[in-house]
């Protein structure tokens, strides 16, 4: 009776502190994961087992894989670090962030099964970090930005400043000048097995910059790989000499894919040119 009483009165023993992949593979968790639908956001649902005699404590990294149990559906990877606290011998569900490593392939669908991979390396093990660290798990951009890692998409899809130039810093590549807004899927694409990278540009804008050597009226707008003007953003504006810049955007819905040109122009004559693809 004494040693029961002595025993009931000691401290509980601290959860063991490991990461994922660590209790995994010592045999001390099982781990089986589903996806909740979608390529994004709350994507990911796992199944904890503990199968040790002490708490856990597993800690899911930003950058941990997924791999789509259906080779034609997209791989998930963990955008947002977790941790779960799991009762020895017990089980429990866990959710994760996440966003598609694999722009081609099929959006899973809720119930999609998945096994866990390896953690991410390279530049996608930090931008994964990166979206961790910055709170930007949620972030419209993120997919994009993502994707222009895993699948080398475009610069011009992320859109937000602040993290278009950490990937293009990341990738050693130069800040693009515009940026290529995309509308939302419809709703047939986004059914599960549609592949998630659907894109259909509606407009394009950025920040113009150009000096004028002398006062004078320019005009701008936006021409095809032929020369033809396909919008104008204003004609005749007088302008001092000097520096200048404006905000402009163009609505692109309906041109045909391709390469076009925002054109500064005065009397006929080009004085700057930005060139633009989508």
């Amino acid at each position: 009776m004494l040693a029961a009483a002595l025993l009931s009165c000691l401290p509980a023993l601290p959860a063991q502190v490991l990461d994922i992949a660590e209790a995994v593979k010592k045999g001390l968790l099982s781990v089986s994961a589903e996806g909740l639908g979608g390529h994004s956001g709350e994507c990911l649902q796992l199944n904890f087992k503990n199968k040790s005699k002490r708490k856990l404590e597993i800690k899911v990294p930003a950058g941990q894989i997924f791999e789509a149990g259906d080779s034609s559906l997209q791989n998930l990877m963990v955008s947002k670090e977790e941790t779960f606290f799991v009762e020895s011998g017990a089980s429990r569900l866990g959710k994760l962030f996440g966003f598609c490593v694999e722009a081609g392939d099929g959006s899973p669908g809720g119930g999609s099964l998945f096994k866990m991979g390896k953690l991410a390396e390279g530049n996608l093990l930090k931008i994964a970090k990166y979206l961790n660290d910055n709170k930007l798990h949620q972030h419209p951009s993120a997919q994009y930005a993502v994707w222009a890692v895993s699948d080398a998409d475009r610069l011009e899809g992320i859109g937000d400043p602040g993290l278009t130039k950490y990937v293009a810093d990341l990738l050693g590549k130069p800040m693009p000048e515009y940026h290529i807004q995309y509308q939302s899927p419809p709703q047939d694409r986004q059914l599960p097995g549609q592949p998630a990278n659907w894109r259909e540009a509606f407009a394009m804008n950025g920040l113009f910059y150009y000096d004028l050597m002398a006062d004078q009226p320019v005009d701008f707008g936006l021409y095809n790989e032929a020369g033809e003007l396909v919008h104008a953003l204003f004609k005749g504006r007088q302008q001092k000499r000097g520096q200048h810049k404006f905000r402009f955007e163009f609505e692109i819905k309906g041109l045909k894919k391709g390469k076009y040109f925002a054109r500064l122009s005065s009397r006929g004559q080009v004085i700057k040119e930005l060139a633009m693809e989508f």
